[in-house]
């Protein structure tokens, strides 16, 4: 007859320090797309990507989950430039668009806001 091995050892022991996780590297690569996915809404491209940059920065300082965070980081930058510029557009009113009117009346737009 054959032997039947012993199972193997089940996870590790109840003493030993479990690794860190890689949920700041995680959550700013989540916050980091969020943020460029949704730039043409500055309300959320804006704290999205701020959020994201600080996440993915405490996370390269604990050296976890390095390109998850350098990505979030790298998102969240340009998803909140993005939303910052779209912001400054948005307060502006749209005055730039008044010499593009006198240009074309006849564009939809243009007979619209007149």
């Amino acid at each position: 007859m054959t032997q039947v091995p012993p199972p193997p050892p089940m996870g590790t022991p109840m003493g030993a320090p479990q690794p860190q996780g890689k949920g700041m590297a995680i959550a700013a690569l989540v916050l980091g797309i969020v943020s460029l996915a949704l730039c043409l809404y500055w309300f959320i491209a804006i704290p999205a990507g701020i959020v994201a940059i600080v996440l993915g920065v405490m996370a390269r300082k604990r050296g976890v989950g390095a390109g998850m965070a350098l990505a979030g980081i790298i998102t969240g930058a340009i998803g909140a430039v993005l939303g910052l510029i779209l912001a400054i557009l948005a307060f502006a009113g749209g005055g730039f668009l008044d010499d593009f009117c006198d240009d074309n009346p006849d564009n939809p737009y243009c007979e619209q806001q007149a």
